[in-house]
């Protein structure tokens, strides 16, 4: 049932991306399009809502959950950022812009900032996760899978760091 709702507010988020990027470039109408934007992540109040409740009432946390919060996580603090770079990809599509390339220093500062956001979707992350399983009653065998959600997570922002500062020690040249 949560998977469901997951799948379902990506479908969401989707539709709503895409019908705010329509209305706001193709017909002509930014506030319309601005509002579509505003709702594509309402379906992620559901999704939360939905697995805090089904926790609470005492069911087992399954993938769903932790994907669920992942989603939610990354969307809560980094969706506006998403939503104003699609922005800016379907303005310069559309104008037919290259996308400007940067390279050196200033492309190894950009990772590391990049780098911080994602810290920041992992502390929302495992708070998220965290209150799951404080939900579970701390149930090892109801919370297994929320614990086992943060040890990937760990490791997700473990690689993106490795990968976010190479480019300090080896900066991107120009093409």
């Amino acid at each position: 049932m949560l998977l469901t709702l997951v799948i379902g507010s990506e479908v969401g988020f989707a539709v709503f991306l895409l019908a705010g990027l329509v209305a706001r470039y193709l017909l002509k109408m930014p506030r319309t399009g601005a509002a579509l934007l505003a709702l594509s992540p309402l379906g992620y109040v559901i999704v939360l809502v939905a697995g805090a409740i089904d926790l609470a009432r005492g069911g087992t946390a399954d993938i769903a959950h932790v994907l669920g919060a992942i989603i939610i996580g990354i969307v809560v603090v980094s969706g506006r950022h998403h939503l104003h770079a699609m922005d800016g990809w379907v303005r310069r599509k559309l104008a037919r812009e290259p996308k400007p390339r940067i390279s050196g220093r200033d492309h190894a500062r950009q990772q590391r900032v990049d780098f911080y956001r994602r810290a920041v979707e992992w502390v929302t992350v495992i708070a998220l996760l965290g209150g799951g399983y404080a939900l579970t009653g701390f149930d090892p065998t109801r919370g297994a899978e929320l614990v086992s959600g943060m040890g990937f997570w760990t490791v997700v922002l473990g690689v993106d760091f490795l990968w976010s500062f190479s480019y300090t020690l080896f900066p991107r040249t120009r093409a």
